[in-house]
Protein backbone atom coordinates (compact mmCIF):
# COMPACT_ATOMS: atom_id res chain seq x y z
CA UNK A 1 0.00 0.00 0.00
CA UNK A 2 1.63 3.43 -1.09
CA UNK A 3 0.47 6.46 -2.60
CA UNK A 4 0.74 6.08 -6.27
CA UNK A 5 3.27 8.44 -6.16
CA UNK A 6 4.48 8.09 -9.91
CA UNK A 7 1.32 8.00 -11.35
CA UNK A 8 0.09 11.05 -9.58
CA UNK A 9 3.37 12.92 -10.95
CA UNK A 10 1.77 11.69 -14.33
CA UNK A 11 -0.88 14.29 -13.67
CA UNK A 12 0.18 16.65 -11.15
CA UNK A 13 3.63 17.84 -9.35
CA UNK A 14 2.45 20.98 -7.67
CA UNK A 15 3.20 24.14 -8.93
CA UNK A 16 6.23 26.23 -7.79
CA UNK A 17 3.71 29.08 -7.44
CA UNK A 18 2.19 27.06 -4.61
CA UNK A 19 3.45 27.45 -0.75
CA UNK A 20 2.90 25.34 2.07
CA UNK A 21 3.59 26.30 5.57
CA UNK A 22 5.47 23.67 7.78
CA UNK A 23 4.75 24.34 11.17
CA UNK A 24 7.40 22.52 13.22
CA UNK A 25 10.74 22.92 14.16
CA UNK A 26 11.76 24.84 11.48
CA UNK A 27 13.06 23.52 8.07
CA UNK A 28 16.76 23.04 7.25
CA UNK A 29 17.44 26.19 4.92
CA UNK A 30 20.35 24.91 2.85
CA UNK A 31 19.79 20.92 2.72
CA UNK A 32 20.48 20.24 -0.68
CA UNK A 33 17.28 18.08 -1.41
CA UNK A 34 15.14 21.00 -0.24
CA UNK A 35 16.70 24.41 -0.48
CA UNK A 36 15.11 24.57 -4.70
CA UNK A 37 11.91 24.94 -2.72
CA UNK A 38 12.39 26.75 0.16
CA UNK A 39 10.00 29.51 -0.57
CA UNK A 40 11.55 33.13 -0.66
CA UNK A 41 9.15 36.39 0.22
CA UNK A 42 10.19 38.65 -3.14
CA UNK A 43 9.37 41.75 -1.22
CA UNK A 44 11.66 40.98 1.84
CA UNK A 45 16.11 41.42 1.69
CA UNK A 46 18.20 40.05 4.83
CA UNK A 47 19.09 44.18 5.42
CA UNK A 48 17.75 44.79 9.19
CA UNK A 49 14.87 46.24 7.55
CA UNK A 50 11.05 45.45 7.11
CA UNK A 51 11.04 45.95 3.40
CA UNK A 52 7.71 44.70 2.67
CA UNK A 53 6.15 46.10 6.04
CA UNK A 54 4.61 43.13 7.13
CA UNK A 55 5.50 43.88 10.53
CA UNK A 56 8.40 40.97 10.36
CA UNK A 57 11.82 42.13 9.92
CA UNK A 58 14.27 39.67 7.44
CA UNK A 59 11.34 37.08 6.44
CA UNK A 60 13.17 36.19 3.76
CA UNK A 61 12.43 32.21 4.45
CA UNK A 62 9.53 32.67 6.57
CA UNK A 63 9.49 32.96 10.60
CA UNK A 64 10.89 31.76 14.38
CA UNK A 65 8.21 32.56 16.05
CA UNK A 66 10.52 30.68 19.44
CA UNK A 67 12.90 33.27 18.88
CA UNK A 68 10.83 36.13 17.48
CA UNK A 69 13.55 36.51 14.54
CA UNK A 70 14.15 35.40 10.96
CA UNK A 71 16.30 32.44 11.74
CA UNK A 72 13.66 29.64 10.11
CA UNK A 73 16.18 27.33 10.05
CA UNK A 74 15.58 23.47 11.90
CA UNK A 75 17.60 22.83 15.02
CA UNK A 76 15.86 19.76 16.00
CA UNK A 77 14.85 18.30 12.31
CA UNK A 78 11.62 16.79 12.43
CA UNK A 79 10.54 20.02 10.38
CA UNK A 80 13.19 19.18 8.39
CA UNK A 81 11.97 15.14 7.88
CA UNK A 82 8.08 16.65 7.23
CA UNK A 83 9.56 19.20 4.64
CA UNK A 84 10.97 16.30 2.68
CA UNK A 85 8.16 14.23 2.66
CA UNK A 86 5.56 17.28 1.42
CA UNK A 87 8.47 19.03 -1.14
CA UNK A 88 11.83 17.18 -1.44
CA UNK A 89 13.41 17.94 -5.30
CA UNK A 90 12.64 15.23 -7.57
CA UNK A 91 15.26 14.04 -9.94
CA UNK A 92 17.82 15.39 -8.33
CA UNK A 93 19.60 11.92 -7.49
CA UNK A 94 19.22 12.98 -3.77
CA UNK A 95 17.37 11.63 -0.61
CA UNK A 96 13.98 11.32 -1.29
CA UNK A 97 11.13 12.63 -3.69
CA UNK A 98 8.64 14.61 -1.90
CA UNK A 99 5.34 13.71 -2.55
CA UNK A 100 4.33 17.51 -4.37
CA UNK A 101 8.19 17.96 -5.92
CA UNK A 102 7.36 21.44 -7.55
CA UNK A 103 6.01 23.27 -4.83
CA UNK A 104 7.56 25.93 -2.34
CA UNK A 105 8.17 25.11 1.55
CA UNK A 106 7.59 27.86 3.76
CA UNK A 107 9.45 27.49 7.12
CA UNK A 108 7.09 28.26 10.30
CA UNK A 109 9.27 27.64 13.68
CA UNK A 110 6.71 27.14 16.37
CA UNK A 111 8.51 23.90 17.95
CA UNK A 112 11.92 25.00 19.83
CA UNK A 113 15.43 22.00 19.67
CA UNK A 114 13.02 20.08 22.16
CA UNK A 115 9.92 19.52 19.51
CA UNK A 116 8.55 21.46 22.39
CA UNK A 117 6.07 24.97 21.83
CA UNK A 118 2.95 26.76 23.13
CA UNK A 119 -0.71 27.37 21.53
CA UNK A 120 0.32 31.38 21.28
CA UNK A 121 2.78 30.56 18.49
CA UNK A 122 0.66 28.41 17.03
CA UNK A 123 -1.89 30.87 16.60
CA UNK A 124 0.95 33.54 15.27
CA UNK A 125 1.89 30.89 12.49
CA UNK A 126 -1.47 30.55 11.47
CA UNK A 127 -1.92 34.21 11.14
CA UNK A 128 1.11 34.90 9.16
CA UNK A 129 -0.06 32.59 6.86
CA UNK A 130 -2.78 34.49 6.20
CA UNK A 131 -1.41 37.75 5.94
CA UNK A 132 0.79 36.62 3.38
CA UNK A 133 -2.24 35.02 1.49
CA UNK A 134 -4.10 38.33 1.70
CA UNK A 135 -0.62 40.07 0.13
CA UNK A 136 -1.07 37.81 -3.04
CA UNK A 137 1.05 34.75 -1.31
CA UNK A 138 -0.17 31.44 -3.15
CA UNK A 139 -0.43 30.14 0.34
CA UNK A 140 -2.85 27.16 0.13
CA UNK A 141 -1.75 24.63 2.86
CA UNK A 142 -0.59 24.74 6.06
CA UNK A 143 1.06 21.24 7.68
CA UNK A 144 0.91 21.01 11.28
CA UNK A 145 2.49 17.21 12.40
CA UNK A 146 1.51 18.08 15.76
CA UNK A 147 -0.56 18.10 18.87
CA UNK A 148 -1.09 18.39 22.31
CA UNK A 149 -2.88 20.73 25.15
CA UNK A 150 -6.72 21.45 25.82
CA UNK A 151 -9.09 22.96 23.52
CA UNK A 152 -7.92 26.82 22.83
CA UNK A 153 -10.57 29.05 21.74
CA UNK A 154 -7.46 30.91 20.16
CA UNK A 155 -6.50 28.54 18.62
CA UNK A 156 -9.75 27.34 16.88
CA UNK A 157 -10.58 31.14 16.07
CA UNK A 158 -7.19 31.14 14.22
CA UNK A 159 -8.30 28.47 12.18
CA UNK A 160 -11.24 29.17 11.15
CA UNK A 161 -9.87 32.93 9.86
CA UNK A 162 -7.82 30.48 7.94
CA UNK A 163 -10.56 28.58 6.51
CA UNK A 164 -12.30 31.99 5.67
CA UNK A 165 -8.95 32.54 3.76
CA UNK A 166 -9.05 29.32 1.92
CA UNK A 167 -6.30 27.79 3.44
CA UNK A 168 -5.97 23.90 4.20
CA UNK A 169 -5.03 22.55 7.83
CA UNK A 170 -3.56 19.36 7.54
CA UNK A 171 -2.71 17.95 11.30
CA UNK A 172 -1.57 14.78 12.70
CA UNK A 173 -4.25 12.36 14.56
CA UNK A 174 -1.50 12.03 17.35
CA UNK A 175 0.72 8.65 18.28
CA UNK A 176 -1.55 7.42 21.55
CA UNK A 177 -2.94 4.51 20.01
CA UNK A 178 -6.28 6.22 20.90
CA UNK A 179 -9.84 7.10 19.45
CA UNK A 180 -9.73 11.13 19.27
CA UNK A 181 -13.47 10.92 18.68
CA UNK A 182 -13.52 10.12 22.28
CA UNK A 183 -10.41 11.81 23.50
CA UNK A 184 -10.18 14.17 21.22
CA UNK A 185 -6.43 15.65 20.50
CA UNK A 186 -5.62 19.22 19.34
CA UNK A 187 -5.40 20.62 16.87
CA UNK A 188 -6.30 18.01 14.79
CA UNK A 189 -9.97 17.50 16.56
CA UNK A 190 -11.30 21.01 15.78
CA UNK A 191 -14.62 19.96 14.62
CA UNK A 192 -13.76 22.58 11.59
CA UNK A 193 -14.14 22.09 7.36
CA UNK A 194 -10.38 23.03 6.52
CA UNK A 195 -9.11 20.39 8.86
CA UNK A 196 -7.76 17.11 7.58
CA UNK A 197 -6.80 14.53 10.38
CA UNK A 198 -3.80 12.07 9.23
CA UNK A 199 -3.27 8.88 10.86
CA UNK A 200 -0.78 6.15 10.11
CA UNK A 201 -1.29 3.05 8.46
CA UNK A 202 1.22 0.27 7.65
CA UNK A 203 2.36 -1.21 4.24
CA UNK A 204 -0.72 -3.68 4.36
CA UNK A 205 -2.75 -0.28 4.65
CA UNK A 206 -3.59 -1.49 8.17
CA UNK A 207 -3.93 1.12 11.16
CA UNK A 208 -0.94 1.76 12.67
CA UNK A 209 -0.28 -0.03 16.02
CA UNK A 210 0.38 3.33 17.80
CA UNK A 211 -1.66 5.79 15.17
CA UNK A 212 -4.53 7.34 17.03
CA UNK A 213 -7.85 7.12 15.14
CA UNK A 214 -11.40 8.75 14.68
Amino acid sequence: VDVDAPQAWEIETGSSDLVVGVIDTGILLKHPDLMENIWRNPGESANGLDDDGNGFVDDVNGWNFVSDTANSNDDQFHGTHCAGIIGAVKGNGRGIAGVAPGVKLLPLKILDSKGEGDGANLVRAIDYAIKLKARGVNLRVLNASLGGGEHSPAIESALKRANKAGILFVAAAGNNSSDNDRTPVYPASYDLPNIISVASVDSYGKLSSFSNYG
